[in-house]
């Protein structure tokens, strides 16, 4: 009986949307993952903190990176960037985070690690600016985790863009928003390595760094 309920629980799964598998997620799982995952992340930030000393003064997250050649790996990128905008301590440091893959439309255990993961760097406000496929920024703007870029981009630059804003509705909301920007070849992108061609970008909600966001997405969409 046990074995026909999961088989019947896998097959109701399967034909959730990502958003409705997102909701059933959070209605759910959530409290419980995000303690154990939360536990790890303290962990894990105890750790770099009093074996390196650094604090982190922005988090730029990348996910389902594909490209072959990153070169984008550690802090050490941003230093140059940090340095342009008066953060001159050699501790202050970006916390990047360019591993985590997750498939939306998947009910592997993995994907909803993965998750559950990106939600509690969201919520512990370790992710100021944020990279993905256009489908995820698409859900993750859509539940509430990314801000309207027309809030904090000039409109001159936004307008630059205008065909490839991506406007999502806010199911928290109900509100329609700029929840990103699709590019593709971009110059800035393309030295990273984290993306072969394309990639969307935005801005986490609760950022812990506006000023600092906002100044790295602007010299990403004026990258030549």
């Amino acid at each position: 009986m046990e074995k026909e309920d999961r088989i019947r629980q896998k097959e109701q799964w399967k034909q959730l949307s990502p958003s409705e598998k997102w909701q059933y997620f959070i209605d759910y799982y959530l409290w419980v993952t995000i303690g154990v995952t939360t536990g790890i992340v303290i962990l894990i930030f105890l750790i770099a903190h009093f074996a390196t000393k650094t604090s982190f003064v922005m988090g730029v997250m990348a996910v389902n990176t594909d490209g072959e050649h990153i070169e984008a790996t550690g802090p050490d990128y941003f230093t140059d960037f940090l340095r342009e905008h008066g953060v001159m301590s050699k501790r202050d440091v970006v916390n990047l985070n360019y591993t985590i893959w997750i498939d939306p439309n998947s009910d592997s255990d993995v994907d909803s690690t993965n998750l559950s993961t990106i939600q509690v760097l969201f919520m512990t406000r370790s992710v100021d600016v944020f990279f993905s496929d256009e489908e995820f920024l698409k859900l993750m703007g859509g539940t509430d985790y990314l801000v309207d870029l027309r809030d904090y981009l000039p409109k001159e630059l936004l307008d630059r863009y205008e065909d490839q804003q991506i406007k999502v509705l806010n199911t928290m909301t109900g509100e329609t928003i700029v929840a990103g920007i699709w590019l593709e070849d971009n110059a800035w992108v393309q030295k990273t390595g984290w993306y072969e061609h394309t990639a969307a970008v935005g801005m986490a909600d609760g950022m812990k760094n506006p000023e600092l966001a906002v100044a790295l997405l602007e010299e990403i969409l004026n990258a030549e």
